[in-house]
């Protein structure tokens, strides 16, 4: 044994190496620093390579390469998102999926056609409660009184729980299902179309205040995406929340454009004290929707309700007045504070993804003549009158093939949203990768929607960051026609056209490659309002007015917004703008 005597000469001898090992000079501690993080970084690599070399089904994907353990790829990503992503998703010039380090947490970045596939379909990936949570703390500041409510459920939003989920829930506190039935009855089927006559009828009339129709006269608008955008989101948050907000709060489409302005700040987690301003912006938008239910609370009758419809002055639609009975009246989970996070995220998301979209849309149109008049030539030869298209079932403008193509092309180019999911109650078996329980697997629509493996881009004549929408119609006799490369279609364009030689659109083969919306359970219930919303926008502009861009080099995208919904211009961008003089059906 050590004696006492030899115990503290011990004790004395690594003090003494610790006192030399602190006064080496800063020189030698930056070269022993850079040594261990420069042979960590090649290790790193090593098992990167090795993995993806890998044909072992249900691994765990690989990490990518990171200097700094725990910081990993956080300035990276932060600097330059896009470009940051694009780099850590191809090997040897092929789309994979991989691992990202933030901090010291992994997320999983799934983007190979085939995992994206099985991602979107697998039925332990239904739910986008993991998105939601996040979304509601930090884009629209829910409080942790209603957020309780959402990490209490693990149940999923399909009629039949999860496996292995909480036994205890009862159906009232299912709210992942509660609200996977409350949107997807407003927004699709029967449901949706009160709001879309709404929306229809009320940004008609705004669009004919504009100007008035003797005024053939060119009017210039400074930023042709804020005046039509506005535009375009009073009148559909009017269709889904009512009057009454907009007469008690009427500027609260500016705050809602000033609040999506300063979104990328609160995505990022700026801590409120460094940074006020956005949290200011939330909060008001937030008061004022406080402040309506006073005044909702005390209007509504339910004789006040549309007869034809489901809309009501006070509370808007069905959908508003469900979602205020179902969490603040009957479940209580939610006070006024709560709420009006839950109204705020659904106004935002009702409204910027899709009205971006189609402002989108119709500048591209303008833009280009040779378009605006095939589309223009397209609205009269199935609509005689032309000004009959207003009052028409929405589905027959849906079924026009370039207008078609042009709304998937936006879609296509400027949706750069991720979707995120996870398991918290099993390992998800991808095919060549696993999602471990509890982890985050993301996948990102700007990423596939550049997969130059796959798209079609008529042999490079049309690069996949321009803008060409004939890029989703098929000609029967050309074989290089259609949104997929030639080697990757699974049919011959003669047999889906069916002898006719007209060009048509077509969607075909393009799961998990074209996916604004997601896929499977939790792709995005608002999809067919938006596509209502792009489709009619863009027909009521090209047959109402001539549109000008005046500086077309200020038509830049905002890349500090990547990963938030559809792009937005970075500047103002000027257009004029006049009454068309047109003949009815020419």
């Amino acid at each position: 044994m050590m004696g006492s005597s030899d115990l503290h000469v011990t004790v004395m001898r690594s003090i003494h190496q610790i006192l030399t090992i602190s006064a080496w000079p800063i020189s030698v501690w930056v070269i022993l620093l850079s040594t261990v993080l420069v042979t960590n970084y090649i290790l790193a690599w090593v098992r990167y390579h090795r993995v993806r070399r890998s044909r072992r089904g249900a691994q765990v994907p690989p990490k990518y390469p990171t200097l700094v353990p725990f910081l990993g790829h956080a300035f990276s990503s932060a600097w330059n998102l896009e470009q940051f992503l694009y780099k850590a998703t191809h090997y040897h010039g092929k789309i994979t999926s991989t691992r990202i380090s933030l901090l010291g947490s992994n997320m999983y970045i799934f983007q190979d056609r085939e995992t994206v596939e099985k991602m979107m379909k697998h039925p332990s990936l239904a739910s986008p409660m993991s998105i939601i949570i996040v979304t509601l703390r930090f884009l629209f500041g829910m409080p942790e009184t209603g957020l309780k409510a959402y990490r209490a459920d693990d149940s999923g939003p399909l009629v039949k729980p999860f496996p292995g989920s909480n036994p205890n829930l009862t159906p009232e506190e299912r709210i992942d299902y509660l609200l996977h039935q409350s949107f997807n009855h407003a927004f699709s089927g029967p449901g949706l179309a009160p709001t879309t006559h709404r929306f229809r009828n009320t940004l008609l009339a705004k669009i004919k205040m504009m100007t008035s129709v003797e005024n053939d006269q060119w009017n210039h608008i400074y930023d042709f995406f804020e005046v039509f955008g506005k535009m375009t989101i009073g009148a559909l948050s009017q269709a889904i929340y009512g009057p009454l907000l907009f007469q008690l709060h009427p500027e609260i489409i500016d705050d809602l454009w000033d609040y999506d302005n300063v979104l990328p700040w609160l995505a990022r987690g700026i801590p409120q004290i460094l940074m006020p301003n956005p949290y200011r912006v939330r909060d008001k938008i937030r008061a004022k929707l406080q402040n309506w239910y006073i005044y909702a609370r005390q209007d509504f009758r339910e004789s006040h309700i549309d007869a034809g419809g489901d809309g009501d002055p006070a509370w808007g639609s069905r959908l508003v007045r469900n979602l205020q009975q179902v969490l603040h009246v009957e479940r209580r989970s939610h006070d006024d504070d709560a709420m009006s996070s839950h109204d705020l995220a659904l106004l935002w998301a009702s409204n910027f993804n899709a009205v971006s979209a189609a402002t989108l849309a119709a500048y591209h149109i303008f833009r280009d003549l040779s378009l605006l008049t095939r589309l223009r030539m397209e609205l009269a030869a199935h609509f005689d009158p032309l000004s009959t298209f207003v009052t028409a079932d929405p589905k027959l403008l849906l079924k026009l093939p370039l207008l078609s193509a042009v709304y998937a092309e936006t879609l296509r180019l400027y949706v750069k949203v991720f979707f995120m999911a996870s398991s918290q109650h099993n390992d998800v078996n991808l095919g060549k990768w696993n999602l471990p329980k509890g982890a985050t697997g993301v996948v990102s629509s700007g990423i596939s929607h550049m997969d130059e493996t796959y798209w079609n881009d008529a042999g490079g004549k049309h690069p996949l960051n321009e803008f060409w929408p004939d890029r989703f119609l098929i000609h029967p006799e050309t074989p290089l026609s259609g949104p997929a490369r030639p080697d990757q279609m699974r049919f011959t364009h003669g047999s889906k056209a069916g002898g006719s030689k007209i060009p048509y659109f077509s969607m075909e083969g393009l799961d998990g490659v074209w996916i604004p919306y997601g896929g499977g359970p939790s792709i995005c219930p608002g999809r067919f309002l938006a596509k209502n919303v792009v489709f009619f926008f863009c027909a009521l502009l090209i047959s109402e007015f001539d549109i000008e861009p005046l500086d077309d080099h200020s038509f830049q995208l905002d890349p500090w917004r990547y990963g938030l919904g559809t792009a937005r211009t970075k500047y103002p961008v000027p257009v004029r703008v006049r009454r068309r003089k047109y003949k009815e059906n020419a």
